[in-house]
């Protein structure tokens, strides 16, 4: 009986040990689908349209347009500058409106050159 029973312990240990080895393989399998998966879902991520190249062309269109801002606020100031200098000075209003309406004081004269290039 003792023979009978040792047999039957080792039959049981060995499906003990095909089902355990089933589990393993299984918990292997089941990991490697995850761990696949997880890369699909990283590189659709990365690469659709809200990935990386996507996010450095925004930061690189919002660098551009700061500057332009920054370039539009110089020009502004330029030009509040300008408006305070023509307030507050007659002789710089004079002079400007002389140039634009192309107009001359009395006993002046305008020299016109004309470039002779070929």
């Amino acid at each position: 009986m003792e023979k009978k029973s040792k047999e039957r312990y080792k039959k049981e240990l060995r499906r003990g040990f095909t089902i355990l080895r089933k589990g393993l393989r299984l918990k292997t399998i089941l990991s490697t689908i995850a761990l696949l998966l997880a890369g699909c879902y990283l590189f659709f991520s990365v690469r659709g349209p809200s990935g990386v190249p996507v996010i450095l062309e925004k930061r690189r269109q919002i660098r551009e347009l700061q500057e332009q801002n920054a370039d539009l606020q110089r020009e502004i100031q330029e030009k509040k500058e300008r408006i305070r200098r023509l307030s507050d000075s007659s002789s710089d209003q004079e002079l400007l409106i002389r140039e634009q309406l192309k107009l001359l004081k009395k006993d002046e004269t305008t020299f016109v050159i004309q470039d002779q290039r070929k």
